[in-house]
């Protein structure tokens, strides 16, 4: 047995996860879930038999409930979740009773139905697996327990993390690890921190990888997904750092999310960072003081990280926006302390101002151009950058700053024209730092802007220790204007590369959301962040485009016109290579009953969810060219009886008259035999009433899987759930309330639900 604990094993962590992967997917409460949750039991024990530190392994089962805040809300429910948790023994000790403090490392093996999962999240439990047996090998215990937990139900709305809460060993976790993937490859991101002391640990992993303005976005909703760091933070009450692949997300949740996509090199650098992060943290003395503050971070091109609390922030923010003030000062003092110097400075500020406008007016029309042709005559012109994520350069990028810069020498040549090119080039870039400064000290009277204003932090800072270089050498220097061209491109390159780093993490991530978002008009926010991003790239290089000439420029603008043009006319495929379009499809049959349970009407078939413009489109094409498809509804010689979009259902009828609780209008309904029948019931099967209350007592048998809404006529009051009463939506006035209830480990017969509630019917 070898003591070289520290070198992570790419070759082993592979094998490891085709025995946690499998080849099928691992669905909670299917059999086939059941049998790999096992398999990675033994696995453990197999590969930690000879270790050097003591490893605990147990299989929890463990049910529970508790109100779940998603869009909308809901009670979570569930019914033998799996957990394997192995916990390698630190100082701090594992008794019967007891547990020292311990760091948690979390991932998760169950995955989505048809995807085996190699990435969401079969990489991080390898992972985890080689990190366990090297760190096993150790002669020294770490100060603090680590518990490694390979949980059985995240994608089943986290109820694995919830359930081991439960467990004895979920005391006196000082911090958490918590790994999860939104796509495939790449370098995995930190993109949400509660605890700020774990950063400078993770600050010596190879290539830290962070931005904060991803914690933003991830918490403000924009990205429609979520993780186990929810449980952790609003449950437990564990601070730690959450941890995802981001890149490829076309293969999140798909069957292309298998081993063999997995680029060589991409375990071994994820390992080493974990190993690096892992022991360092575990080394924590029990007694350091814990800060649950969320600090503000970011890399610069993953070479090293940068890390500050909030409070720090504001006097960082603060003084960064002084000292871009004072570069406008120091631009004022050597070209003239006067009249004349302001005026000009604030006309080319205005003339910044309109070139931003300018730029994002243009985008905003093409776009909207774009959608009306997708309207009207040219069909599937939205999220052609799907399958080639290089194309918002071309469709966003371009327009926006082939605007600004003609709009900048237009303005400049009816504003300023009396000076050189050096001086006109200093003066927007001036205007540049003043109005960038000034939005800086407001933003920092905003605490809640502190994940993005770092942003803005970041150019004025570079933008302004450069300026004092240039103007300095430009008036004093006499320099040239290729000597100024060539010394600004040289003291611009750090900050570019800094917003366009920026840009590809945050761009690609955001072009495979909008493939499923559900949205219309994708395009749209694709527009909007496009631009914003072109934008903060614009900051840095602001005023550049004056020390060129006017004819080089109009080539320049005319060549970059043309590519926009050729591509934009070009028939380029939403849906190429790896790409593919999403389709969710659910089989049901939906039977309603009148107030004496009698049933009065049967529909049954297929639901094909709407996730992006063209999903119904593309499905009823496939649909109608199918030998299953008649347009004579009365025929037996057809699987697909009729075909319906929703829409005015969702007015009147719960749901849409669906079965999910997060429907979507638009969606397409093919009416078809339904499907296979299975033993399910839900009764009522006690009930009584005083003046002002009745209580009443519910029993449901059912799958694996299944969801309960209440559409009552009076406001229930109580309920025998562990939440307190919470509605989760209301619907025609109304509340609605919604429990979704699973079984997550197989075993031949489901346990029944039960539950009661009480309504004020007085």
């Amino acid at each position: 047995m070898t003591s070289d604990w520290r070198t992570f094993s790419e070759d082993s962590a592979m094998k490891y996860l085709y025995r946690i992967l499998g080849d099928q997917a691992r669905v909670s409460g299917s059999v086939y879930h059941f049998v790999k949750t096992r398999d990675l039991k033994w696995l453990l024990e197999e590969v930690t038999a000879n270790s050097n530190l003591p490893v605990h392994i147990d299989w929890q089962y463990v049910s529970g409930n508790y109100w779940l805040e998603f869009d909308p809300p809901y009670v979570n429910s569930y019914n033998n979740v799996s957990n394997i948790i192995a916990i390698l023994e630190g100082e701090s000790g594992v008794k019967e009773d007891s547990i020292g403090t311990s760091l948690l490392v979390n991932c998760h093996y169950d995955s989505v139905p048809f995807a085996i999962g190699a990435s969401d999240n079969g990489i991080f439990c390898a992972a985890m697996v080689e990190i366990l047996v090297k760190l096993s090998r150790r002669k020294e215990k770490f100060k603090q327990n680590i518990i490694f937990l390979f949980n059985g139900a995240e994608e089943n709305v986290l109820m694995g993390s919830h359930g081991f809460l439960k467990h004895p060993w979920s005391k006196n976790i000082s911090s958490v690890i918590n790994l999860d993937s939104a796509g495939m490859n790449g370098r995995p991101s930190v993109f949400q921190v509660t605890n700020p002391q774990i950063l400078p640990h993770y600050s010596k992993t190879p290539r830290p990888t962070a931005q904060a303005v991803g914690q933003f976005l991830f918490q403000s909703g924009i990205i429609p997904s979520d993780t186990d760091f929810r449980i952790w933070r609003d449950f437990g009450n564990i601070t730690g750092l959450d941890i995802a692949f981001t890149e490829s997300g076309h293969v999140y949740h798909t069957r292309y999310d298998k081993p063999q996509m997995i680029q060589t090199g991409v375990i071994q650098h994820a390992g080493d960072m974990l190993i690096t992060l892992i022991a360092g943290v575990a080394e924590r003395r029990q007694g350091d003081e814990q800060d649950n503050s969320s600090p503000v971070y970011y890399d610069y091109l993953s070479l090293f990280l940068i890390s500050y609390s909030e409070r720090q922030s504001q006097i960082i923010d603060g003084v960064v926006a002084v000292l871009g003030l004072m570069s406008v000062v120091y631009y004022m003092w050597l070209f003239g302390l006067r009249w004349s110097v302001l005026r000009d400075l604030l006309c080319s500020l205005a003339g910044r101002l309109v070139c931003i406008v300018a730029g994002v007016l243009t985008v905003a029309l093409l776009t909207l151009a774009t959608i009306l042709l997708d309207m009207g005559v040219a069909r599937y012109m939205q999220l052609r950058y799907l399958s080639y994520k290089w194309l918002v350069v071309p469709f966003y990028w371009l327009p926006y700053f082939t605007s600004y810069i003609l709009v900048s020498f237009l303005y400049d040549g009816h504003c300023n024209n009396k000076v050189n090119r050096s001086i006109k080039s200093l003066q927007a870039m001036t205007a540049t730092r003043l109005l960038l400064s000034m939005l800086l000290l407001i933003s920092v009277a905003l605490p809640s802007l502190s994940k993005v204003r770092y942003v803005l932090t970041v150019i004025v800072l570079m933008t302004s220790l450069c300026s004092f270089i240039t103007m300095t050498c430009v008036r004093r220097f006499r320099l040239t204007g290729v000597q100024h061209l060539l010394l600004q491109v040289f003291l611009s390159v750090p900050l570019s590369l800094f917003c366009f780093s920026l840009s590809l993490r945050l761009s690609p991530f955001l072009s495979s959301i909008l493939g499923r978002s559900g949205s219309n008009y994708p395009d749209i926010m694709m527009a909007g962040a496009s631009a914003g991003l072109a934008v903060v790239f614009g900051f840095g290089v602001s005023g550049i485009e004056l020390l060129f000439s006017k004819s080089y420029m109009s080539r320049v603008l005319c060549s970059l016109l043309c590519v926009w043009l050729v591509l934009s006319l070009v028939p380029i495929t939403q849906y190429g290579g790896e790409v593919t379009q999403r389709h969710y499809w659910f089989h049901t049959k939906i039977t309603t009953y009148n107030s004496s349970l009698a049933p009065i009407d049967v529909n049954s078939g297929v639901v094909i969810m709407k996730l992006d413009p063209y999903t119904v489109q593309s499905a009823l094409k496939a649909i109608k060219e199918s030998p299953f498809y008649s347009e004579n509804e009365q025929t037996n010689e057809t699987f697909i009886k009729g075909i319906k979009i929703i829409d005015e259902e969702c007015n009147d009828l719960v749901n849409c008259n669906l079965p999910s609780i997060r429907p979507r209008r638009n969606s397409l309904f093919l009416k078809m035999d339904p499907p296979r029948e299975f033993n399910r019931s839900f009764n009522l099967v006690n009930k009584y009433c005083d003046e002002t209350k009745c209580h009443m007592s519910f029993i449901m048998r059912g799958a694996a899987h299944n969801a309960i809404t209440l559409y009552p006529y009076f406001n229930i009051t109580a309920w025998s759930l562990e939440p307190e009463v919470k509605s989760t939506t209301t619907f025609k006035d109304r509340p609605l309330y919604v429990i979704y209830h699973a079984c997550n480990t197989y075993v031949e017969f489901f346990e029944p639900f039960e539950f009661n509630i009480t309504m004020e019917v007085g």
